[in-house]
């Protein structure tokens, strides 16, 4: 059971003590090698474990780890840490909505070094605990106001015209820990909406046949926490939300067996018609040989190298549409190379020319073939400033692919220019194994704000 975390603006911080007996390495490992030490860990959150919390990792480790991450229990979710000065390695993570993180799990840290990795796992926090439990955590100054109240969506759940008799169910998402109520002039005054989870409120109000149909269309929520107040429209009859696309747009796949395409398709009113579910790929129909459920779309085809386009069209149970279009490229099949021939190299993580974040923090991410070394080198040149045009080497190191051939590298910038806009980052990737090599470059541009 996952528990409800209320958000607070206390940070949480504390080095946590490894649990006993969680040294994760293999027997075999440990006969041949004493493992590499992780000593510590600490994590602190602006809001704890809530949607939009910001969670900072720091390890302490052997300081020659080619690559180090932490994972959050059981809930998915790995946290890619980058190396530091010494033997410190950082990273954070930003919870989702859909996130479900139980710090009464364990997180295990997970450190490579030498192509060994060794695994220690740790227990959050008891603050983080107490937020879990519903209980303040203790901190010496009082605790820092919650986030300002804000309304992201209020809409009606229920499918169907409006209605005598028909029960309407209405939905708002917002920030948690308010007191959220809802208007339709002509109708009902202050009907309550109740929070079912943290940010999610819901209410429900039966059609009367002496009641205006029209009213309900200029329904007002209005969520309150102490002086702070917010209101929002209804949003009437939403149309259905098309995410998760397979492959990403601007994603590169290879040619080799089927190219699966997949979406997402959710609604939160009457729910999609599969029936009415179009799926189109370069402008051709192909819905006939797509797989179609309530919230899913799944096809599968040998494609030829090249770009393809594809469009999705969705409605709801009401006839409300929506479309989504997204492109992505198959590029030539290298993963057959026979014996002496180049290995297989694929870069995941970006497509060449593509924008980062603005920060500059690069998380280089591929596949390759199974244990390959993956050496990754970053090279770094400001747009602007006194070494405008100058470049410099920001990073070098070798990383293992692991038994599935997937490799990652996290990449920090270097000075004040790694944080300017229009900074170029040259990637140069190379994999070798036995006689066998490949190499791939991009250009990767830092984007504004």
């Amino acid at each position: 059971m996952t528990p409800s975390l209320r958000p607070t603006a206390a940070a949480l911080l504390l080095a946590l003590a490894p649990v006993a007996g969680g040294l994760l390495a293999p027997a075999a490992l440990a006969a041949t090698a004493a493992a590499p030490a992780i000593a510590n860990i600490s994590i602190n959150s602006d809001a704890g474990l809530s949607p939009g919390a910001t969670v900072r990792v720091q390890l302490t480790a052997a300081p020659n780890a080619s690559r180090a991450s932490v994972a959050l229990g059981d809930s998915g979710i790995v946290v890619p840490l980058a190396r530091q000065a010494g033997g410190n390695y950082t990273g954070a993570y930003v919870v989702r909505r859909s996130d479900r993180i139980d710090p009464a799990q364990l997180m295990t840290a997970r450190i490579v070094v030498d192509g060994r990795t060794v695994s220690r796992q740790f227990r959050y926090p008891p603050s983080f605990l107490a937020l879990a439990s519903g209980a303040a955590p203790a901190v010496a100054q009082a605790p820092a106001p919650g986030p300002r109240m804000a309304i992201e969506r209020f809409f009606i759940r229920s499918s169907g015209p409006v209605e005598p008799g028909r029960e309407l169910r209405f939905r708002l998402l917002g920030a948690p820990g308010g007191d959220a109520s809802m208007d339709i002039p002509g109708v009902a005054q202050g009907l309550d909406l109740r929070e079912t989870r943290p940010g999610e409120y819901e209410g429900s109000y039966t059609v009367r046949g002496r009641d205006n149909p029209e009213a309900f269309r200029t329904a007002v929520a209005t969520l309150r926490r102490g002086d702070d107040r917010v209101t929002a429209r209804l949003q009437f009859n939403q149309p259905p939300q098309i995410t998760d696309l397979l492959p990403a747009n601007g994603d590169r796949v290879a040619a080799r067996g089927r190219t699966h395409i997949a979406a997402r398709i959710t609604d939160e009113t009457g729910g999609v018609d599969p029936s009415r579910v179009r799926l189109r790929v370069n402008g051709r129909d192909v819905t006939a040989d797509a797989r179609i459920t309530g919230d899913e779309v799944h096809f599968r085809s040998d494609l030829d190298p090249g770009r393809y386009a594809v469009e999705l069209t969705a409605r709801d149970a009401d006839g409300n549409m929506t479309t989504k279009t997204w492109t992505f490229d198959v590029v030539p099949d290298r993963y057959g190379a026979g014996p002496g021939g180049p290995l297989p190299l694929q870069l995941t993580s970006h497509r060449n020319e593509a924008l980062v974040d603005a920060d500059g923090n690069l998380l280089i991410q591929g596949r390759t073939v199974p244990h390959a070394q993956v050496r990754v080198q970053v090279e770094q040149t400001a747009a602007t400033g006194r070494r405008a045009g100058v470049p410099t080497d920001v990073f070098d190191e070798t990383v293992q692919a692991d038994r599935n051939g997937v490799f990652s590298a996290a990449v920090q910038p270097r000075g004040r220019a790694g944080t300017l806009p229009g900074t170029r980052f040259d990637v140069r990737v190379t994999a070798t194994s036995g006689s066998q090599a490949a190499e791939e470059r991009i250009t990767l541009i830092q984007r504004e704000g």
